[in-house]
């Protein structure tokens, strides 16, 4: 009983996402969410008193599942501080992605309608919002400290500066109808954030030589490519891909053997999606799969355009690689699509030295 109350307080949540980002907190019913749900007035009032109580748990939620698409973001594995912030908000501009609702703030859209309304959600807001700006200080303190940044400012200032940009964004993009002009101030973000510390001299011991970091050995110029239809076998996690991605790879690898018996299989590949966290760790076949091992799932991947990234080095670069590219697609504006991106893991690494595996690196594109 518990873990059907969970999963029912899980989709009114879910539903408060969307259903206030689309039409926002004050046009927003009850029955809206229900709807939306798929569950009954009943059922919300079990869970909550109001529709007020439901936006206060909304905001807390999207805190804690926005904390964890972050947490597990490509920006992450940048070595460098500056390189680090440049990334995320190159990460902020490639997840401009989908329907105005899809990519813009809960927390955001709330704040702005009820701040003198609701003191208690503005505080909800309030709190997610800075609790977001916040992971972004320790990174800009240690820039400030290698760059030797003076000024009358601090770490938070900065950090909460960054999150009033993109908020404004998300303003302008539903006043103008589109991603575009968001995509243009964050562009305007990154540009200020270059000409505040990138073109200072690095202070102190950052003065002496150093030994000079590998270089990624990752295509710059994407190749558009068109993936085929795929019969694809897998294991699919949800969460933060640092720790899923490993956990799914490990529960497909003892099933190989025994999907080999009645299989061909052509390919090792992952599919995922950023925004939701959805990994998948799989196989392609040559066929539609017989006598399936339990624990695996089969589904014909549809495939499509895609523009195509090469990497060759060892998997460990794969974070620093996906940032890179997430980089590359956003400066160059490239269109994408909702789809799942891919890797496709060319060499065994049975056999393959680290330095020599190639992955394809496939973002899908409109």
């Amino acid at each position: 009983m518990n873990n059907t109350r969970h999963e029912s307080k899980t989709k009114f949540l879910d539903a408060a996402l969307h259903v206030i980002r689309c039409k926002g907190y004050t046009a927003t019913r009850v029955e809206d969410i229900c709807a939306a749900a798929e569950l009954t007035k009943g059922s919300f009032f079990h869970h909550f008193d109001t529709k007020e109580e439901l936006a206060l748990a909304a905001a807390a939620y999207w805190g804690t599942t926005t904390a964890a698409f972050f947490e597990a973001a490509p920006y992450r594995a940048e070595p460098d501080p500056l390189a680090r912030l440049l990334a995320y908000v190159d990460f902020r501009k490639a997840i401009l992605q989908g329907e105005l609702p899809e990519f813009t703030c809960l927390v955001g859209t709330m704040v702005q309608e009820v701040y003198s309304t609701h003191p208690a959600i503005r505080v909800a807001c309030d709190k997610t919002i800075s609790e977001h700006a916040a992971t972004l200080e320790a990174d800009i303190a240690e820039c400030m400290r290698l760059y030797g940044a003076t000024e009358e400012w601090t770490a938070s200032s900065l950090a909460l500066y960054i999150q009033a940009v993109i908020q404004g964004a998300f303003i302008l993009a539903k006043a103008k109808g589109g991603p575009a002009v968001a995509a243009d101030c964050i562009d305007h973000l990154r540009r200020y954030l270059k000409l505040l510390f990138a073109e200072r001299k690095p202070q102190g011991e950052n003065t002496m030589p150093t030994a000079k970091k590998a270089v990624l050995c990752l295509t710059e110029v994407p190749e558009v490519v068109n993936w085929p239809e795929t019969h694809y076998v897998f294991i699919e996690k949800v969460g933060p891909f640092p720790s899923t991605a490993p956990q799914a790879w490990q529960q497909l690898h003892p099933l190989v053997p025994k999907l080999l018996e009645q299989n061909k299989i052509t390919g090792y590949m992952s599919l995922y999606k950023v925004a939701p966290q959805i990994y998948r760790a799989g196989l392609a076949l040559a066929a539609p799969p017989e006598d399936l091992p339990g624990g695996l799932t089969y589904e014909k991947f549809p495939g499509g355009k895609y523009s195509r990234f090469v990497l060759t080095g060892p998997y460990a670069n794969l974070p620093e690689a996906c940032s890179r590219v997430f980089q590359i697609v956003a400066e160059a504006r490239v269109p994408l699509r909702d789809d799942f991106g891919i890797e496709n893991y060319i060499s065994d690494p049975r056999i393959t030295p680290e330095e020599q595996l190639v992955t394809q690196i496939l973002v899908p594109t409109a």
